[in-house]
């Protein structure tokens, strides 16, 4: 009996996720190419895996079976390339780092061009998301990330602590000073899940009430744009929005409205091979050297 493996990894991420949807997210591709590869799995070994209702997707007692041993399979497979991946000496070759948007746009375009004068026969792959990589499934040698990994196997090397808040011109910021404290409102930018920045924002003191929502998008350069048009307030790093000419903040000096850490991350295995090993030396001195400026 045979089957495809691209089939049986739609088949273990749909399992974990819980969704067609989902999935797809998670491997950038369509929910109908996932349901066809979970079908073409489902025909392939003549077994159901999922039961079907109209919003939710249920494993079949032959689907659980089946999902425990493809992910026996699939780490054998992965410990595999990692091993292949990290052994060698060489410099020469690709690595690719996992980043955020706005790290993507303001910090890594220099230190990628100094890589290449230090060692030009190196390639770097940018993973552009503010989603985060997942090292064990291969989708990055290395990636930043704005908290504190937990998973297991992981090297980390803690980057620097940041600080975010809200910014806007010069003009939007003064209109929303002006109000009184108690019934001051927020023109904010928002990303696309507005539950979750709501929920933000009220713990860094702005309520659900102070909040108005003109415009979303997950895109941050836009998020930067709209509010350099005075569109609206954007949540930015501090480091970043004290450099950008055109905005300030509209909290007042030292208030924030959240903290976080960032984090330089690797997979042990990875650590092997000096091509990679020399990538992730060079971040973690420059980023830590870099100490929260953008520019």
């Amino acid at each position: 009996m045979d089957f495809d493996w691209d089939d049986a990894k739609a088949f273990i991420v749909t399992a974990e996720s819980g969704s067609l949807t989902a999935a797809a997210k998670k491997l950038r591709t369509s929910q109908p190419t996932i349901g066809r590869r979970v079908t073409s799995l489902e025909e392939s070994l003549g077994i159901v895996l999922f039961e079907r209702s109209k919003n939710n997707l249920f494993l079949t007692p032959q689907g659980e079976r089946l999902l425990a041993s493809l992910k026996v399979m699939e780490r054998g497979a992965n410990e595999a390339i990692l091993v292949a991946k990290g052994a060698t000496d060489s410099l020469a070759g690709l690595v690719t780092i996992a980043a955020s948007q706005l790290d993507a746009v303001f910090i890594l375009p220099t230190l990628i061009a100094k890589l290449r004068v230090l060692e030009p026969s190196l390639q770097i792959k940018l993973e552009v998301s503010n989603d985060s990589a997942d090292l064990i499934h291969r989708n990055a040698d290395i990636a930043i990330r704005n908290y504190r990994p937990t998973e297991e196997n992981l090297i980390i090397r803690k980057l620097r602590d940041s600080s975010v808040s809200l910014y806007g011109t010069p003009e939007l910021c003064t209109q929303v000073k002006a109000q009184n404290k108690a019934a001051r409102r927020f023109p904010v930018i928002g990303f696309l899940e507005t539950d979750y920045l709501t929920e933000v924002l009220a713990k860094g003191g702005i309520t659900k009430e102070q909040v108005d929502f003109l415009s979303f998008s997950d895109f941050q350069l836009t998020h930067i744009e709209l509010a350099k048009i005075g569109v609206g307030l954007a949540l930015l790093p501090t480091n970043l929005g004290e450099t950008l000419a055109d905005l300030e903040c509209v909290l007042p000096k030292g208030e924030s409205v959240y903290n976080y850490s960032t984090w330089l991350v690797c997979h042990s295995e990875l650590k092997q091979s000096q091509r990679i090993r020399f990538v992730f030396d060079y971040l973690a001195k420059h980023l830590t050297a870099i100490n929260h400026n953008y520019t």
